[in-house]
């Protein structure tokens, strides 16, 4: 790895599952960053400690101890918040009321039963649009109010 440059050194807020595919990585200095490539690596860890490593133009994740890097790109504007209540999934076209006041749209059909009561979410931006992450599972939204 000697071609690289460590860009950053951290750790994962919270657990870390591994890689997969459009993985976020929420660090301790609050900073999101994304898989940028699949991958899937599956390790579980409390807080482990990672380095955002530069090769060129290109960020990698590393987890500290293992020989595994992920491309990654660091996430801006992201809105962290909770629904306002029940969570049952994805249905199509359903609204989510935030805790923020904030009122987002499922804008692309996907279905999931997930049910949690006033779960974290995640909103950043991807592909032109926005991504809402809930427990886990992901769906393109549109802000509606």
């Amino acid at each position: 790895m000697s071609e690289y440059t460590v860009a950053k050194a951290s750790q994962i807020d919270g657990d870390f599952e591994g890689f997969d595919d459009e993985v976020l990585f929420k660090l301790v200095d609050g900073t999101y960053w994304i898989q940028d490539q699949f991958k899937y690596w599956y390790h579980y860890a409390f807080m482990p400690k990672v380095n955002i490593l530069k090769k060129g133009t290109r960020f990698f994740l590393h987890i500290q101890g293992y020989n595994q890097i992920v491309p990654v790109r660091q996430l801006y504007d992201v809105i962290e918040a909770q629904i306002d209540g029940e969570f049952n999934g994805w249905e199509g076209e359903t609204e989510y009321k935030l805790t923020n006041g904030q009122v987002w749209k499922q804008s692309t059909y996907n279905y999931e039963y997930t049910y949690a009561y006033m779960p974290d979410v995640v909103i950043y931006t991807a592909n032109g649009g926005h991504r809402m992450q809930v427990e886990g599972t992901t769906a393109d939204v549109r802000r509606i109010e």
